[in-house]
């Protein structure tokens, strides 16, 4: 093998811990991680990679790093690590984007949990309260920026968020926590794990969290519909996997969430939610003669309740066969397929039979089926060439259309009108070079492919606000190409490094949803609500990272982005080019005074602005009122003081917002200052 030392080293080590592949399931990550002293991902290419060496562009926040942070759940994990773009509404309710567009209930971003999505398709949105998963039992959060849709799913539009949990199998996790903190703040997470005989493990994870909302920044519309006052929710989950043979490994996963609190969503208000959701999967995978065979198949369930709506029911099952191989020693190929099966569906409220009117509920169905190919190839010792595809085809399906919609009737779309198909591909080719042992340039062009969500093509309702909301079946897909240099180098003198990385991006066919103009028509003689695409808009900017060591105690960490995202055409209230901030700034440094550890986060968003709907748009029957509201830049400071009293048990005080009482930080409430003592258990 020919070659730097620093290019062999890898080469030769992955043979030597990992014959031929390495499944997802049953890789000892941590014994990677220990050798190149970095973090290892499989997510790109379905083969083990350092985090220098993956053609993609994307972060990794660690174990250790999460802990550090204080941060109560993912958004916050996020908003202190990235440059993310991280809108707090409230206490539980956020929305995460990625260089722009972070509008409410955006679907624009997949998230995986263990490869597991858990973005919702009803609104196209992530209810990142909903997920369940509790902070002690995630190993990495793997950031993913830009379109990679046909690695990732076809979601991933703008980025991926890929949470990854320990594998029972090899780093079982015993560990309770118990935090109290103002605005009445109590929480209680844990999970348990357990080494099964023949390289098998089991874990069982739960969490419960009440908090007050904020209390300022409301409008009269938000209490008119009497948001949740102390937002809860509650998680429980389990995954096991077993070795069936030398070759052969099985897994099992089901989880359980429930959330009741106020969501800000698209129409400009709070609205106040019951949601249930609920996951059960089995996934398979097998080492064969000519590489890594994996089978998943799961099904996500989810089950909400909305002030003056029936209850909603949305459900997905999906099925994915990829088979992972090295055809020659510089060429590793991953074909795979997949099938979806999507339906939202809403029960019949409205019966006025002297009327001749009755409502028999609706629903929306969508099958996908999908098909592509990742092929990975080492031209020389430090350069790689990777190039995905996968075409997307849509069946879509609905029922109930056909019922007049009371007290207007007739709708202008009918059943038949969502009798239709489309398709659509995505790609992505990435060209990674490792100049030197520091170095590492990197070349990347992606499409990536979005289908709209469930609700905004199928949806039927009739508030008492003199007004209606229906689906539209002609919504056509978002497409984002985005054009990417990369460049990473680490720094030994720091004991860190620094990376840069410009993009542009054309975003087609934009969905403002539920913020589409509000319009009269003809066929209800009345206003409705009805999503549309909005035309294409272009964004273009700048990432900037560096971390490292002042001193032995001393460690420090910086994340900046620049976004210049363009509004489309079409008139709508999304904002899109001012839903975001233009510049974002994140720094943290941490200090270690043995025994204690203490950390602080600065945060620095210019300017946003967005629409609110106010009380009198509920007055006033079909003159639906929005108030135009601009924030200006923010700062705001995270930290965390930890204490170990014994080995095993760890006092940490953690404090958010704590630069003042209540700030104007985005078009939700007003952020307060929250401080909280947690008590942590490792047994």
């Amino acid at each position: 093998m020919r070659g730097p030392a620093w290019i062999r080293a890898p080469a030769i080590a992955l043979p030597l811990l990992l014959p031929g592949l390495a499944a997802a399931q049953g890789l000892d990550r941590a014994a990677l991680e220990d050798l190149f002293g970095e973090p290892v991902t499989m997510s790109a290419t379905g083969r083990p990679q350092r985090l220098s060496d993956v053609p993609l562009a994307m972060d990794i926040i660690t174990a250790e790093q999460i802990r550090r942070s204080g941060a109560r759940d993912l958004p916050g994990v996020l908003a202190r690590y990235t440059s993310l773009d991280v809108n707090q509404y409230d206490t539980h309710d956020a929305a995460v984007g990625v260089r722009g567009y972070a509008i409410p209930n955006s679907p624009r971003l997949l998230v995986l949990l263990d490869g597991r999505q858990v973005y919702l398709d009803d609104y196209g949105r992530t209810v990142w309260h909903l997920i369940p998963v509790q902070l002690a039992e995630i190993r990495q959060i793997e950031i993913i920026k830009g379109p990679n849709s046909a690695l990732y799913g076809f979601n991933a539009v703008a980025g991926v968020i890929n949470i990854l949990t320990y594998d029972p199998a090899y780093h079982p996790v015993n560990e309770a926590t118990l935090r109290l903190g103002s605005g009445h703040g109590r929480e209680v997470s844990g999970a348990t794990s357990a080494r099964l005989a023949q390289g098998g493990g089991i874990r069982l994870s739960a969490g419960i969290r009440k908090e007050d909302r904020w209390s300022r920044g409301e409008t009269q519309l938000a209490r008119f519909y009497a948001a949740e006052e102390e937002p809860s929710r509650y998680q429980i989950a389990g995954t096991a996997s077993v070795a069936l043979s030398d070759t052969v490994r099985f897994g099992l996963d089901a989880s359980y969430s429930r959330s009741i609190t106020s969501d800000y969503h698209l129409s400009g208000f709070f609205l106040p939610w019951d949601m249930r959701s609920w996951s059960l999967r089995a996934r398979l995978s097998a080492t064969t003669a000519s590489g890594i065979t994996e089978a998943a198949l799961y099904h996500n369930g989810l089950g909400s309740s909305l002030v003056n709506t029936s209850g909603l029911h949305q459900g997905v099952t999906v099925a994915q066969l990829s088979h992972t191989m090295k055809p020659g020693p510089a060429h590793t190929l991953r074909p795979f397929v997949e099938y979806r099966y999507n339906q939202l569906s809403a029960g019949g409220s409205i019966h006025a039979p002297a009327h001749g009117y009755s409502d028999p509920g609706w629903r929306i169905s969508a099958q996908i089926a999908a098909a592509g190919v990742m092929w990975n190839w080492d031209l020389t010792p430090g350069l790689s060439w990777t190039n995905a595809v996968r075409h997307d085809h849509f069946w879509l399906g609905g029922g109930g259309h056909d019922a007049p919609l009371f007290p207007y009737g007739a709708t202008p779309y009918s059943d038949a009108a969502y009798d239709r198909q489309h398709g659509g591909s995505s790609w992505n080719s990435a060209l990674l070079w490792k100049a030197s042992e520091h170095d590492t340039f990197r070349v990347t062009i992606a499409r990536g492919f979005g289908a709209p969500g469930l609700s905004d093509l199928g949806a039927r309702a009739s508030p008492a606000a003199g007004s209606a909301i229906l689906g539209n079946p002609t919504l056509r897909p978002t497409t984002v190409d985005n054009y990417e240099l990369g460049y990473r180098r680490s720094i030994a003198a720091i004991e860190g490094g620094a990376g840069l990385s410009l993009f542009y991006q054309m975003n087609n066919n934009l969905n403002a949803s539920l913020a589409s103009q509000v319009t009269m028509q003809p066929a209800l003689g009345t206003y409705v609500l009805v999503p549309s695409n909005v035309g294409s808009a272009a964004a273009y900017g700048v990432e900037v990272s560096a971390n490292g060591r002042l001193s032995a105690i001393q460690d420090w960490g910086l994340e900046y982005r620049m976004a210049v995202a363009d509004n489309p055409p079409a008139p709508n209230m999304a904002g899109f080019g001012q839903a975001s901030p233009r510049h974002i700034l994140a720094l943290r440094s941490g200090w270690t005074f043995e025994p204690v550890r203490i950390d602080g986060f600065l945060r620095y968003a210019s300017m946003v602005s967005g629409y609110r709907a106010t009380l009198r748009s509920l007055r006033s029957g079909a003159q639906a009122d929005y108030e135009y509201m601009q924030v200006e830049n923010t700062a705001t400071l995270a930290a965390r003081a930890a204490y170990p009293i014994t080995p095993d048990l760890l006092l940490a005080l953690e404090g958010s917002n704590l630069l003042t009482g209540h700030q104007r930080q985005g078009i939700g409430l007003e952020a307060e200052r929250r401080i909280y003592l947690s008590l942590t258990a490792q047994f």
